[in-house]
């Protein structure tokens, strides 16, 4: 027998997964449940959006998940978008998300779904009671995220009210579970790759002078700029692709010589950028941020076959030797040419890690807490 899902989104919709590629844990998630053959249908629940917005973004082609074999949308509404700080306000407007993602599963018929839900005021304040397993999905602890800090405060109840409620949470980091505590199952899931994307064989490499070190991911104010600055004194053509969200930190990388930033590029382009590159770097200032993050850059990285320099922190530790790691604030020079000697993964190795890290050998243990865990293909 076939288990449904509801699946509720963080902050955005399902047509933002589809602009992005699927990219994030939310959109392989997804994916990995949409592929699923003992998962029935899915019903995908957007994020809750204030009227003006939801005519705006209909009228910019925005819209729900579209009703397909095993597939289900609903967009609920609120009159703002933006989530209160008052914590009555927060519980009203997220019972209000349960009900109307409740309302929408019986009218797709679905029986006794299970809920994935990734949206941490959900998870709080709902009583999910049309709901047969219920998981919270962490992806990062919002608690320490600098835009949330008007929430900081609440976003500590809700850890609290998710750990006393008994549901099961899934976490891409020991740290971040810790901090969540809940007394329901517990399970880590770190972030992985999709198998089919980095499985590309890479380019011919052609000859070039400076050894080339990439960043690949969002330029923000975890990159540790000395690190980049140090990189490019020592004569690597230091190449930054990704959004460039912090000006302060674009500013600051745009004036080093040696830096070369691309901004954001296609997930096909990123995958040929780290295959070709000589070293792939991941130099974050540790932060209670950065200490519970399950870093996507590096599981990619290491399905590119390149060697990696990474600053050690306690969500990033991989096993096996194609990681050099470098304390924070260390020495990622040093650190970045003990990695070019380890040279490029073979590449039957490089496929086997690329199945390892799969999302879809991540997800099993997701797909067994669910009840629907016979197994999925890497």
């Amino acid at each position: 027998m076939s288990t449904d899902v509801v699946v509720a989104l963080v902050s955005d919709t399902w047509t933002d997964a589809v602009r992005r590629g699927f990219y994030s844990t939310a959109d392989q998630t997804l994916t990995t449940l949409l592929a699923e053959p003992a998962v029935g249908t899915v019903l995908v629940a957007d994020h809750p959006r204030g009227i003006a917005s939801q005519v705006r973004r209909r009228l910019a082609g925005d819209r729900p998940a579209p009703r397909r074999p095993g597939l289900r949308g609903v967009r609920p509404v609120t009159l703002r978008t933006p989530p209160p700080l008052d914590e009555a306000a927060l519980r009203r407007r997220y019972a209000g998300y349960d009900r109307q993602t409740a309302a929408a599963a019986r009218w797709h018929g679905l029986r006794r779904p299970a809920l994935v839900t990734f949206n941490l005021w959900h998870a709080a304040h709902a009583a999910h009671g049309w709901a047969g397993t219920r998981v919270f999905y962490a992806q990062d602890d919002e608690s320490a995220i600098p835009s949330h800090a008007p929430h900081r405060a609440q976003t500590l109840a809700a850890y609290r009210a998710i750990a006393r409620s008994g549901m099961a949470v899934v976490a891409v980091s020991e740290v971040l579970l810790e901090r969540i505590d809940p007394t329901g199952p517990g399970l880590v899931v770190p972030n992985g790759v999709d198998a089919a994307l980095w499985s590309t064989p890479p380019p011919q490499r052609t000859p070039h002078g400076a050894p080339v070190a990439l960043y690949a991911g969002t330029v923000d104010a975890r990159l540790d700029l000395d690190a980049f600055r140090a990189l490019a004194a020592d004569g690597f053509a230091v190449r930054v692709a990704g959004p460039l969200v912090d000006a302060d930190v674009r500013a600051a990388l745009a004036a080093v010589p040696g830096v070369e930033l691309l901004g954001p590029r296609p997930r096909a382009e990123v995958v040929g950028l780290a295959q070709t590159a000589d070293v792939c770097v991941l130099a974050h200032h540790r932060t209670p941020l950065t200490e519970a993050m399950s870093p996507l850059k590096l599981y990619e990285y290491l399905a590119s076959g390149t060697p990696v320099v990474a600053t050690r922190l306690p969500g990033s530790a991989v096993a096996g030797d194609r990681v050099v790691w470098v304390e924070p604030g260390g020495d990622h020079v040093a650190g970045a040419r003990a990695a070019l000697a380890l040279g490029r993964r073979a590449e039957t190795d490089r496929l086997a890690d690329v199945a390892a890290l799969s999302w879809r050998a991540r997800h099993r243990p997701l797909l067994e807490l669910l009840g629907v865990g016979a197994g999925v293909a890497a």
